[in-house]
Order: structure tokens, then C-alpha cells, then sequence
């Protein structure tokens, strides 16, 4: 049983309480460490892939079976990323992660903003030692998601004090895009 699987039915639990709560809308946070991974990279995310798809499967099992997966979105999120290149054994710490969502409501199947068009040393976004410079800001997927939730345009700012930094139309997924 990996710390994700039980914070994730821990999280269907309180899912399935919500009629008795009178819960509108509920935003839960769960959280899995071990992603320092200096070395045995290749072992350690073979390991905690696993660990996350056995978890996603029984999840996505249970608000099926509550008949909440339409309502419910996961996505995943981290303060940083790994670099492209080795240090021997694992990777060093970088920018520029991929992430994903699910959930039933969403238009799913699709990769959205785009890959680097070169992974190569010295593309236009390698800072070097195969850190990569992102081109999209963690708000593009999170946006979309707490507008669908219910934020309202003029409490964006005060939720992602950041989005005025970026051209929303070109750096932020479109609501109804991803919904």
C-alpha cells in the first residue's frame, strides 16, 4: 500500500461524505516525496510510476463507483523539475516539468502547450547541464481548472498574483479547452 494510495482513499472517503457535509466544492491536497533522485533514476521512477498508476486506477475505480468522476479533477504539481542530462546515476534539479490532469469532465487524451523543439545542449531554452527554460507558468493548466471550479474573472489576480505576467490567450489553456 503506497503513502499515495492512502491519501487518495482517504480523499474518496471525504468525497464520499459531501451530501452530509452540504459541500459545494471541496480541493484536496495529497502529496508524495522521493523525487530527489540523485541517483538510481531509472529504478526509483520505475518504482514511483508504478506506485502512482496502481494508485490513479483504484481512485478513478472508486468515484466511478460514487458516481462522482465527472466532478472530480487530479493534477499534479512540483516547485521544480529534473534536468535532461546525468550526473552519473540520476539528475540534478531543474525547470521546466511536465504534469498531468485527469478527470471525467475533462477533454482528455491530449498533450496541450507545446514539447521543446530540440533537446539538444545549446537549444534557445537550455540554461545548461540540461536545465531547460519553461515556456509555459504552472498557471496555464491551473487556471482553467479554478475557473471550472467556480473562480470568478475578477478574483483571478488574487488567486494567481502572477497571471498578469503572461498573455493569457497565448500562455494559458482555454477553459472550455480543457472542460
Amino acid at each position: 500500500d503506497s503513502q499515495l494510495r492512502r491519501q487518495l482513499y482517504e480523499v474518496a472517503r471525504l468525497i464520499r461524505s459531501r451530501n452530509g457535509r452540504s459541500a459545494e466544492r471541496d480541493f484536496f491536497f495529497v502529496s508524495i516525496g522521493g523525487w530527489d533522485m540523485h541517483s538510481n533514476m531509472k529504478a526509483n521512477l520505475a518504482n514511483k510510476f508504478s506506485d502512482i498508476n496502481e494508485a490513479l486506477k483504484d481512485f478513478v475505480a472508486e468515484m466511478k463507483a460514487q458516481d462522482a468522476w465527472e466532478s472530480v479533477v487530479l493534477a499534479t504539481e512540483s516547485e521544480f523539475a529534473r534536468t535532461l542530462d546525468s550526473n552519473g546515476g540520476g539528475s540534478d534539479h531543474a525547470w521546466a516539468g511536465n504534469h498531468f490532469v485527469v478527470g471525467g469532465a475533462l477533454k482528455g487524451k491530449r498533450v496541450f502547450n507545446t514539447f521543446p523543439a530540440s533537446l539538444k545542449a545549446g537549444n534557445d531554452h537550455d540554461l545548461g547541464r540540461g536545465r531547460l527554460i519553461p515556456d509555459y507558468p504552472w498557471e496555464s493548466i491551473m487556471v482553467p481548472i479554478a475557473e471550472w471550479m467556480g473562480l470568478e474573472d475578477n478574483q483571478r489576480l488574487a488567486t494567481f498574483p502572477n497571471a498578469d505576467r503572461f498573455n493569457a490567450s497565448s500562455h494559458f489553456i482555454a477553459r472550455q479547452d480543457l472542460f
